[in-house]
Order: C-alpha cells, then structure tokens, then sequence
C-alpha cells in the first residue's frame, strides 16, 4: 500500500486518540480472536461478561468489524481527543447516504452507491449473500430500513461502552495518549515522509520521499493532497495498521503502538523458519528441549564433530531460540520453549499485519 504524499502538507496531518477506533479494535479481536493471541486473556474475560443480548447483536454486526474495518467507527472528521459519546453522535448525525455506503462497504468488501435503482441494491444483497449468510442478511436489514440499521448500530455500540468498553478506556488512555504525543513532537521535527514512516517499523519512504510503501497486502494507493490525515494509535489493533482514505472523509491511519522490542518483519521470520527447518538442527532441538546439554555431549548423541554442532547451535542462537549458561569448566545449552512458542505467534503478527 502507497500513501502518496505529493501535494500534502504537514499541517493537515493531526494526531491524537479515538475513543471510537479503540472500541472497533476491541470489537475486531471479539470477534477474530485468533489474530490476537497476546491478548487471550482479556478476550476471554470480556467475551464471558457480555450479556447474552449483546453478544447476540455483535454477532449480528460482526461484519462491519471482522475482515474489513468499517468507516463509521473511525474518525469522522474532527477534533481528534474527543469523548466516545461523541464519536458515536457522529455516527447518528451524519447524512444517510454516506451512512448507508461506509456501512454497505464493510459488508460486502466493495463500492456500493445507495442512490442506485432498486435492482443494482437487490444484486448488492445477493453479492453478500454468496460470501455468507449472516452478511446476506445484515445487508438487507440496511437496505430496508437504514435509520432502524443505524439506530440498533448506535445502541449496540453504547451498550458495549457501559458493559466493557468504558473500563478499557480508562485503562488504555494513558498510554495511547502518551503515544500520540510522541507522534505530534515528531510531526513538529521530522520531514512528512520520515513522520509517517516512524508509525510502523514495516513503512518506509520511496519515489524520493513523495510516497510512503507499507507492507500491506492491499494495492492501493491512498493520496494525501487536499485531505486532512488523522495519525491515530491503538492498543487492541495489534497487530494490524488500518489505513483508509474514502472520499468525503479524512484519511486515517491507525496504526499499532510498538511492544518491547518491535515486531519482526516477514523477512526476519522467513530467516528463523528456514533455520528451525534444517533437519540436523530440528533434532538438536528435539535434545535440547528436555535438558541443558554440552556441545561435547550433543557431538557424541549426533554423531557429529564438535565444530559441526557448534556451527549449529551459532544458526539457533541466532534464531533467538537458544540459551546458553557456563557451569564452571563446561557450557550447557538449551532451547528456551517460550521463544520457541513465541516465533508462532511473531510468524502470525507478521502475516496478518
């Protein structure tokens, strides 16, 4: 993805927090909990505190924040640093058509102009019915009544703020908060390229710092003359970086504060996966996983030289996976399990980020 940055200005990009893009963040994880195993244990508690009429309408309107990320829940325009009550009481005032196409978009994963004739809506509904059921469905509730839609939406999402969210804000603020001021003494010391590129460790400027490449899937470019950008971080959305720039609204880029240390990139899992995947080194570990062992203890189980499984062992140090510990005249190694396990879940951020 391209954000083309010829004709912008740094003073029409802001940074700040959005209570209503934490909250959508949250709701994506709900709902695809698999892509945020570093947060399962705030997952579970939160899924088993919903009522059961809650949880029977995010499941309802899982897809305007499962795959795609609908527009209505990320700023709509400004001033950023806003209250959530407020964000969701733009939702409620904006005009119908741009309501009814940000919400048809997310459903169906593409363009959808809510002006056209009825048989142009009738093949929107059936294009949501052939991905699933509940899209087919969701999409014809929009189509026949877009303010009952609109209304169940804005109570929906009120009712998450009382049962779960308000509490998370609270906890979150602080740090997204501190974020997003790091980002605005950036903005105020750093050319416009290198800015936008220090929100994500996958950016990087091109073309001569008229654009911005990250690594996403998605071949879009996203053009920054004219428009206002919101630079906005998250918690939850780890470890996805959203950027959307429909028109008639601001851009956004919302993009994932950093853990301790940062992510790996896909590269750097593709250099661990061919390391892990040597045969020779696959059994060095089926020992090491069990006990501490000498590289003379090591030569002797392989059937190798002491320099060849030194070699080895340098190939598993290197891919973060190996520790070692001198014991007087000897050095024992053995493979940390919890980097081990780690590299699933790095390989996963990488992937769907």
């Amino acid at each position: 993805m391209i954000l083309d940055l010829r004709g912008a200005k740094s003073s029409d990009v802001e940074t700040g927090i959005s209570p209503i893009s934490e909250l959508q963040a949250c709701l994506h994880s709900l709902a695809e909990p698999d892509h945020h195993l570093d947060n399962r244990s705030w997952l579970v508690k939160t899924d088993q505190s919903l009522s059961p009429d809650l949880r029977h309408r995010l499941a309802q309107f899982a897809p305007l924040w499962a795959r795609r990320r609908c527009r209505l829940l990320l700023p709509l325009n400004g001033p950023l640093d806003t209250s959530v009550d407020a964000e969701i009481d733009r939702i409620s005032h904006l005009p119908e058509p741009d309501f009814v196409e940000a919400a048809a978009y997310a459903i169906q994963g593409g363009g959808f102009d809510p002006r056209q004739a009825a048989s142009r809506q009738s093949e929107f509904i059936a294009a949501c019915e052939a991905r699933s059921f509940s899209r087919g469905e969701l999409a014809r509730s929009l189509i026949d009544d877009p303010e009952a839609f609109r209304a169940m939406l804005v109570r929906t999402l009120a009712d998450c703020v009382d049962e779960f969210f308000a509490k998370e804000w609270e906890r979150v603020h602080d740090r997204l908060r501190d974020e997003a001021d790091q980002t605005r003494s950036r903005l105020r010391g750093l050319p416009l390229p290198e800015l936008i590129s220090s929100v994500s460790p996958t950016a990087q400027p091109v073309q001569g710092g008229r654009a911005v490449r990250f690594d996403k899937l998605q071949d879009l470019t996203v053009s920054l003359r004219g428009n206002h950008t919101f630079l906005v971080p998250t918690i939850h959305g780890r470890p996805h970086l959203i950027i959307r720039g429909e028109s008639g609204f601001p851009v956004v880029v919302h993009y994932p504060v950093a853990w301790r240390g940062q992510p790996a990139s896909i590269g750097e899992m593709q250099q661990r996966l061919t390391i892990l995947s040597d045969p020779a080194r696959l059994a060095l570990c089926r020992h090491l996983v069990n006990e501490a062992i000498t590289t003379s203890d090591l030569a002797r189980r392989m059937k190798m030289t002491r320099p060849q499984v030194s070699r080895h062992l340098a190939k598993l140090r290197a891919a973060g996976v190996l520790v070692s510990e001198r014991s007087g005249r000897y050095v024992y190694h053995r493979v940390d399990v919890q980097q081990l396990m780690q590299i699933g879940v790095d390989l996963l951020r990488a992937i769907v980020r």
